[in-house]
């Protein structure tokens, strides 16, 4: 299943073209967006469903700088 990785910056919700093949790979994606782009950030399957919102990126990013 394709994860895409999706920004809140300016008021302006943007979508990043390319699919990540895990999601594994699109939260690490999206820990980088969220630290260097905009105030909200959150990875959606090829439906557009929410998958993993900011607050679930956060602690990815969390968890992986502990290991």
């Amino acid at each position: 299943m394709p994860y895409f990785v999706t920004w809140m910056k300016d008021g302006r919700v943007r979508k990043f073209a390319y699919p990540h093949v895990s999601l594994e790979t699109a939260l690490g994606f999206a820990v980088e967006v969220l630290q260097m782009e905009g105030t909200d950030v959150w990875v959606a399957d090829e439906r557009g469903e929410k998958i993993a919102d900011r607050n679930a990126v956060a602690e990815y990013a969390e968890h992986t700088e502990e290991g």
